[in-house]
């Protein structure tokens, strides 16, 4: 067993390696925080995860309810049914915070039920997208002016050469309409723009002095691009991140309005679509404007992240 001197310089020594990193943590937290969108980005993130995670908390009934009704497997007498949608209503005849749509099932507790399918959509095909635009990036800037740089950076010319919607819908309409096939085409049109500025920051980190010197100690190409040049990047990668996030959260969006998407989930995108469909958008503006309004503060969220985060990791705004 380890005496107590040894477990004390264990710990020592671990603080000592952990200490400077925590440090930097604090100086970027405190950084961040002198920035009010990024602030606001994250207080708003902060509140559709949890209507993501504890939507029943949040939400006044499940998606089940229907109003006049609640519960109960019966059905509504014509009268109620012609004053479907029903504007806010607060406790007569029923609870309904921001009304109904025309099946009677609560707005406010949609919107709440939808945050779930959006932060999943936007934070995994933002992560598809870093995972593979990141190490492309790094790969075709470390090997710059040779053949892997330029087979990578045509294959980056010819994907931006397809316009982003339209190969969208033609993916999701080939592979089939469901929330997989969705992300991974929202990644599959998102991860050009990284691999383009991670390649042209790699392209410069590799000539600093500390990259020569791990030539020098026979480091391997691996080791140099992953171990000196790759934490170098991921602030960078982080930024963009969020803003392919937040862009895929807009074409998922947009993908639901066109009737592109998976109708067994509940999402913003679907309640714009069935307004539209049900021709009730000049009619029901509490219908009409909270999943609208909800789209655009959490892909606001994320770009204000996104910004911040920009400021924070510029070593020349230091």
């Amino acid at each position: 067993m380890a005496t107590k001197s040894e477990r004390g310089s264990r710990f020592e020594s671990m603080r000592e390696r952990w200490e400077p990193r925590i440090d930097r943590i604090k100086r970027g937290w405190d950084r961040y925080t002198t920035h009010k969108m990024g602030v606001l980005g994250l207080a708003l993130l902060v509140l559709f995860s949890l209507w993501g995670l504890f939507p029943d908390v949040f939400a006044p009934h499940t998606p089940e309810w229907k109003a006049y009704i609640g519960y109960e497997n019966t059905r509504m007498t014509g009268e109620q049914l012609q004053s479907l949608p029903h504007p806010p209503a607060f406790g007569d005849p029923f609870f309904a915070p921001l009304g109904t749509n025309a099946s009677g099932e609560g707005i406010f507790t949609l919107i709440v039920f939808s945050a779930s399918n959006a932060l999943y959509i936007g934070v995994a095909a933002g992560l598809l997208s870093s995972l593979v635009g990141v190490p492309l990036g790094l790969i075709s800037g470390f090997y710059g002016d040779t053949w892997i740089d330029e087979t990578i950076q045509r294959i980056v010319d010819v994907m931006y050469g397809l316009p982003f919607l339209p190969f969208l819908v033609v993916l999701v309409a080939i592979r089939g309409v469901n929330t997989t096939n969705i992300i991974l085409g929202i990644a599959i049109t998102s991860w050009l723009n990284n691999c383009i500025v991670i390649r042209g920051e790699t392209l410069s980190l590799k000539e600093r002095a500390y990259v020569d010197s791990a030539k020098v100690a026979g480091a391997s190409d691996t080791r140099i691009v992953f171990r000196h040049i790759m934490p170098n990047v991921l602030p960078l990668a982080f930024v963009f991140l969020a803003q392919d996030a937040a862009a895929a959260i807009l074409a998922q969006a947009s993908l639901a309005y066109l009737g592109l998407a998976d109708f067994t989930a509940n999402s913003w995108g679907i309640m714009l679509e069935n307004i539209q469909a049900q021709g009730y958008i000049y009619d029901a503006p509490w219908w009409l404007i909270p999943p609208g309004l909800a789209i655009t503060a959490i892909a606001a969220a994320f770009y204000f992240i996104g910004f911040s985060m920009e400021d924070v990791t510029n070593p020349q705004k230091e």
